[in-house]
């Protein structure tokens, strides 16, 4: 589909700033409540731990591909999570070039720490939205996304 007409640029450029609008409040909100809960972590860090606590003791390449980070952002957060004692870095035994991220024990507990602050973050952006109307738009951004991927 080729786009014709102004309009339609100006409504791409409209939901571009809205997503990121809302990402940054998300972001901002977040991290508030994180702070009140006095948790040590950002974002960044809760998109790796997220990513982790799906599907542990995976390598660093799959949750570059997962957080949309590059290599050198991704490695400076674990970093920071491996200095927390959230995660640790342990020898691939099939590859000895790369290493695999595992969450430590303090690592998984932080999610039941978390997920309710998120749980709370998410709820708080939903007041007015019903689970159908939630449910088209994901599945509206989606065939956006796929059809951004073909």
């Amino acid at each position: 589909m080729k786009i014709k007409e102004a309009t339609e640029i100006a409504k791409i450029a409209e939901l571009m700033e809205v997503m990121r609008d809302i990402r940054k409040a998300l972001y901002l909100h977040f991290s508030q409540k994180v702070k009140e809960y006095k948790l040590d972590v950002t974002m960044e860090m809760l998109e790796v731990l997220y990513v982790l606590w799906n599907k542990d003791n995976v390598n660093q390449q799959e949750i570059v591909d997962k957080t949309n980070r590059n290599k050198a952002s991704l490695t400076s957060l674990i970093d920071n999570l491996t200095n927390r004692g959230l995660v640790e870095r342990k020898p691939d035994p099939t590859d000895r070039r790369n290493n695999l991220i595992v969450l430590t024990e303090q690592g998984r507990s932080y999610q039941e720490k978390l997920i309710p602050i998120l749980d709370e973050v998410y709820q708080s952006f939903q007041v007015d939205i019903s689970a159908e109307e939630m449910s088209n738009t994901v599945d509206i951004l989606n065939k956006m996304r796929n059809r951004i991927n073909d």
